[in-house]
């Protein structure tokens, strides 16, 4: 092979990788960060690999017969203008997907940000000298994702954080962010691409959910009655203050089936046959049994075990399919008293 038939060849084979590169961009999903940054990464392997192989052949070549024809100056001009396109491909990805994007050198200067950031921000564009980020985050969200950026540099991974993002009128907002470490040859990280997302609603509903969690807490530990809460399966993973109270047991003793064990022996079957039956079909537990209370419990009735009404519904979602139970046991001692004395 001549020496410009290796050049046209080497020259064709760089092309070829980049018009697959710029393809294989184009069709990437324009929200799937861990994707496109693969498909860049897997990109600049193949034409770093036709630069070292046509930088090599040209050496041989020099070596033997002289300066290859058609190569003038050399072969170090070749490879720029391929980076170009495809640093261009990346920013238009950034522009298009519904986040805010960046890209930050190893030491976390950000080298680019989408619009979407300064829209968000209210910071001018122009001004931005890489690390106008340190002013968006939290005081105590950046000390946060410093420490999460260090360590994820140390170990070349990903990772993803919490985080508060001051929005141009002040205001903190969640957001979570997500960044993955760009290789160079070598295995290091030189670049990172992240991605914040608004998580905000999000966050103000798990916030208001956990309110009215802890309001009905206080409400059912304000009841007289012993309250439970069951997953689908039976698993008791809510108990009232007033069960603790009567049983003596521990949150740790009372759970999986510990509570049973307070189960009259000549009740506790048929209790778990008919809890298991309304497990399966869904329909409403309810049934007469009775319970020991603690030792020492101050009650005026003569026994350990007390007869209480058990009745639990169900709680199904949107598809019908029953997710939690929800549970009572109130004393009926008195009326059972009363009931054996009529009689």
């Amino acid at each position: 092979m001549s020496t410009y038939q290796h050049e046209e060849s080497c020259s064709s084979f760089i092309s070829d990788s980049a018009r697959e590169g710029e393809q294989s961009l184009s069709a990437a999903p324009s929200t799937d960060l861990e994707e496109i940054a693969e498909k860049i990464q897997s990109l600049e392997h193949d034409l770093q690999e036709a630069r070292k192989a046509y930088y090599r052949r040209a050496r041989e070549l020099r070596a033997g017969h002289g300066p290859p024809a058609g190569l003038p100056g050399g072969v170090t001009e070749i490879p720029a203008t391929l980076s170009e396109d495809l640093q261009r491909q990346v920013l238009m990805l950034t522009e298009a997907m519904p986040h805010m994007v960046w890209i930050s050198d190893s030491e976390g200067r950000a080298t680019h940000a989408n619009q979407r950031f300064y829209d968000f921000s209210g910071i001018d564009r122009q001004s931005d000298d890489g690390w106008a980020w340190v002013q968006v985050l939290h005081p105590v969200d950046l000390d946060r994702a410093m420490l999460a950026g260090n360590q994820a540099t140390l170990s070349n991974s990903p990772f993803s954080l919490e985080v508060r993002c001051r929005d141009r009128e002040g205001i903190y907002r969640w957001h979570l962010m997500h960044s993955i470490p760009f290789f160079d040859p070598d295995s290091n990280s030189t670049k990172w691409f992240g991605t914040t997302t608004s998580i905000d609603e999000q966050k103000r509903a798990q916030e208001d959910l956990k309110l009215r969690e802890g309001e009905l807490r206080k409400l059912a530990d304000a009841i007289p009655q012993i309250i439970f809460v069951a997953e689908a399966d039976g698993e008791i993973s809510f108990w009232n203050h007033r069960w603790f109270e009567y049983s003596g047991l521990t949150e740790d003793q009372s759970a999986s089936e510990g509570w049973a064990q307070l189960i009259h022996p000549e009740d506790r079957k048929q209790y778990l046959e008919e809890w298991s039956r309304s497990l399966e079909s869904g329909d409403t537990f309810e049934l007469e049994f009775r319970i020991k209370r603690a030792v020492g419990l101050k009650s005026q009735a003569r026994t350990q075990y007390l007869w209480h009404l058990a009745r639990a519904i169900s709680y199904r979602d949107e598809k019908a399919e029953v997710t939690r139970w929800f549970g009572t046991w109130t004393e009926i001692e008195g009326q059972k008293r009363s009931n054996s004395s009529s009689q």
